[in-house]
């Protein structure tokens, strides 16, 4: 019987007791490969590959072959995880378990899974998610897409005492439009491109942080993200308003409806938010604009290698993290912080 991907043997096919079980050798070797393709390293500072590099095993190192460079360098010299403290058995753990949290995991969780502070594991998983951004792929979609946006920052408190001006159902959610000019407010948009067939629902995302869902935003996301000729499917909010011009564009109404009896709906970007919502009620609990494109990159990336096996995720991952240093989490503790949020502004 077919069930759902979670269940099955791709889905379990490389674990931490597999990890595990390996020799240091072994995982060194799985780091050398996802690094360089090869057993042939290149030097980080001089990009030097032809000439033969002196292997230093008791450090696990190399010295650059050229004459004028004599640099030592190890598997992750320059990289996300250059001057690592931790194991790189232990940081292949920590893929295994990124991968296998298909909601997300905290930082806590993580600390206390695999034994090590949680400031390690905090720089760990935000490093991950820097080489996401970075890796992030941006070529415009094409065929049937989905589009929505979500407020998910800059909400009113309820009220400490409920007054009959006041009070709600414990589950209703609080008008998102109650303060539009919250300064923490954010619109998350995603564009999602759908499978034709209808049988493994969207392929490809693309996510964006924007200040407010309007004609504005959603224009420019249009321009820099959607092929000509490709069918576009959202909402009823105005801020779609202008792509009848441009796409075959079709609506569906959910105040009173999810699809229409002709099949128009923009589930896919619904799913996107599903997943984002359960992340960050389950595990980050505040999402805040400084780093919020860099959590919703990661839900990008999670919905579309929902399907993936977790050997080829822990390697999407690691090869991601192993290409280039970390920019804003290197010495993050001592006082290095990115100073911005990043903030959709659309091409010139």
């Amino acid at each position: 019987m077919a069930g759902h991907f979670l269940l099955t043997p791709s889905a379990r096919n490389f674990t931490i007791r597999d990890v595990a079980k390996m020799s240091n050798a072994k995982v060194h070797s799985i780091f050398v490969r996802l690094r360089w393709g090869s057993d042939n390293p290149v030097c980080p500072k001089c990009g030097e590959c032809k000439r033969a590099h002196r292997y230093l095993p008791s450090r696990r190192q190399w010295r650059c072959g050229d004459v004028g460079c004599q640099h030592n360098f190890s598997v992750t010299s320059g990289t996300k995880f250059a001057d690592h403290k931790i194991s790189l058995k232990t940081i292949l753990m920590a893929m295994v378990l990124y991968a296998n949290h298909v909601k997300g995991i905290s930082a806590s969780e993580m600390s206390r899974t695999l034994g090590v502070a949680y400031m390690t594991a905090f720089v760990l998983l935000h490093k991950l998610r820097e080489s996401m951004v970075e890796n992030a792929d941006k070529e415009p979609l094409a065929g049937l897409i989905h589009i929505d946006g979500a407020h998910v920052s800059g909400r009113v408190r309820k009220p400490r005492v409920k007054l009959k001006t006041t009070q709600t159902p414990a589950r209703a959610k609080t008008d998102s439009g109650a303060n539009p000019d919250h300064p923490n407010r954010r619109i998350v948009m995603v564009l999602r491109e759908v499978d034709p067939d209808g049988v493994i629902g969207a392929t490809r995302t693309i996510v964006e942080v924007v200040p407010v869902e309007s004609q504005e935003w959603a224009n420019k996301l249009a321009k820099d993200f959607i092929k000509k000729g490709a069918k576009v499917m959202t909402d009823e909010h105005p801020a779609y308003g202008q792509y009848m011009a441009r796409y075959d564009h079709a609506t569906v109404n959910h105040s009173f409806e999810f699809s229409t009896d002709a099949g128009v709906n923009n589930n896919q970007a619904e799913s996107f938010f599903a997943r984002m919502r359960r992340m960050v009620w389950g595990q980050i609990h505040r999402l805040t604009p400084k780093y919020m494109y860099d959590y919703t990159t990661e839900v990008a990336w999670r919905e579309d290698a929902r399907r993936t096996p977790t050997s080829v995720q822990v390697e999407q991952i690691l090869g991601m993290a192993l290409k280039r240093p970390s920019t804003w989490w290197r010495g993050y503790w001592q006082g290095h912080h990115r100073d911005q949020e990043i903030l959709f502004m659309g091409s010139q």
